[in-house]
């Protein structure tokens, strides 16, 4: 069985293949892929050859909708014509997995998949559940900040992660403020109805303290650009919580000043990855509209110009959060 997917070749460089999949086996299911979305920090790391365990070609991508179309003998709990999510598959030749969710079918192990729905979902649903794994970073985020209400936070980047948590915050009745240095992204922030300054704004420490004015509660770090950091635990009250969330892969630049940390003996807690019950909370707080994926999907794309996606990511241009590609004309 082969099926077209995204490949890497090399750093920089994109292209559809037709990998040859596996055989199925008595724990398998064989998916057909529904919508899949880009992860634009993580596939963008992969794409430049900087993020932790790359490998040259491979396949890229975590989000994906697939619906079962074969079940083996020993699988329990799905059948033909569920709704799933999930990037798993298995495939011969030399191409590695990074994920490998950008391919029209995939065969593995069952239990990769998540279920989703037995009832056919709505193009909106499709696309915006498509998005839960990336979302689900900023729900594991704000549960482990334990953000309540009143609390003042500000969240580095605004950025797919930054916006889900800034919202999420919100959601709890907490102040949010988005500190970002891309223009393009402190408009799109603003005009969902946050807070978002630039941390070379000479009214940085005023917009701060007067969202602030006993210092911040929390300080919310998802783009790991030190000197930002830095700059931002200064406002960071007396035994308050930070979250270093972002990928720190230059270990020249990615040093934090510890001292500034510790004389405010700030609480320091990290995550890596989404679990089995960030993924339930996310679809949830998705499907209840808490979440507001659909306001942050800027391009859309037919599985035939997949790579027009790719070229978006790679240039950075034009202004870009989520993209999504359709791989099924039954999704309408």
């Amino acid at each position: 069985m082969k099926a077209r997917a995204v490949v890497f070749p090399e750093a920089n460089r994109f292209e559809v293949r037709e990998l040859e999949l596996e055989q199925p086996g008595k724990n398998d299911v064989v998916v057909k892929t529904l919508v899949t979305a880009i992860s634009p920090g993580t596939e963008r790391w992969i794409l430049r050859g900087k993020h932790i365990g790359s490998r040259f070609p491979c396949a890229p991508g975590y989000h994906r909708i697939s619906v079962v179309e074969e079940c083996g003998s020993a699988v329990r709990g799905l059948a033909p014509g569920d709704l799933v999510y999930g990037c798993a598959s298995r495939w011969k030749g030399e191409v590695i997995s990074m994920w490998g969710a950008h391919m029209e079918r995939a065969v593995a192990d069952w239990r990769q998949f998540t279920y989703l729905s037995s009832s056919w979902l709505s193009r909106l649903e499709l696309e915006t559940l498509s998005l839960t794994i990336v979302s689900g970073v900023a729900t594991r985020g704000i549960r482990f900040l334990q953000v309540g209400e009143e609390d003042r936070i500000a969240i580095i980047g605004a950025g797919f992660i930054g916006l889900c948590a800034a919202q999420l915050a919100a959601y709890r009745n907490a102040v949010a403020v988005l500190i970002e240095t891309d223009e393009g992204r402190r408009k799109f922030a603003e005009d969902l109805g946050f807070t978002a300054i630039s941390p070379q704004d000479a009214r940085l420490e005023e917009v701060l303290k007067e969202k602030a004015p006993g210092g911040l509660d929390m300080l919310y770090d998802t783009v790991g650009h030190a000197a930002t950091t830095d700059l931002l635990v200064k406002f960071v009250r007396r035994q308050g919580t930070m979250l270093l969330q972002a990928q720190y892969f230059d270990r020249e630049k990615c040093a934090l000043d510890l001292d500034q940390i510790k004389i405010r003996e700030i609480t320091v807690k990290t995550t890596c990855g989404v679990y089995r019950e960030d993924l339930q909370e996310t679809f949830s707080l998705i499907r209840r509209r808490i979440l507001n994926i659909a306001a942050m999907i800027t391009h859309r794309f037919e599985a035939e110009d997949i790579l027009k996606g790719y070229e978006i990511l790679h240039r950075g241009q034009p202004f870009n959060l989520g993209i999504v590609f359709r791989w099924d004309k039954r999704v309408v």
